[in-house]
């Protein structure tokens, strides 16, 4: 009984590391945008003028991946991008912060600071995608 018992933590372990380790989607195919901002400014995402910009910074945000350990959320204020949308079940908010005028880098995803944040895998490619999009 204690073998099984011993096995069974043992294999409990070993799916929570891997659980730990996989690369989880950054955003979900639900997931909207609703706006973004940047230099100062709040782009707006809910007309039909602004519907390829959206689609394109939606598709790119599905490419990139997240961590499955949430941690505490570095805040210092807003980041250097920042993107606010949801999938139907909650808002997600996206903070890109390349560390410019001596801040900590800052890249992840949260739905609630309090509850901490994902870190995203490439963060800072994904910010320079987002800067192409944005400064077309």
């Amino acid at each position: 009984m204690k073998k099984k018992v011993i096995i069974g933590i043992a294999a409990l372990a070993a799916l929570t590391v891997v659980w730990c380790v996989i690369p989880h989607p950054l955003v979900g195919s639900s997931y909207q945008l609703d706006y973004v901002e940047y230099q100062g400014e709040t782009i707006h995402f809910h007309d039909d003028s602004s519907r390829a910009e959206r689609e394109e910074i939606e598709a790119l945000l599905r490419t990139y991946q997240r961590g499955a350990v949430p941690r505490r959320v570095p805040w210092g204020g807003y980041g250097s991008l920042c993107l606010t949308g949801g999938d139907g079940r909650r808002p997600l908010h996206i903070v890109l912060n390349d560390g410019g005028n001596g801040g900590k880098p800052c890249f992840v995803i949260y739905s609630s600071a309090e509850k901490g944040g994902y870190p995203i895998r490439g963060g800072e490619k994904l910010m320079e995608a987002l800067l192409a999009i944005l400064e077309k």
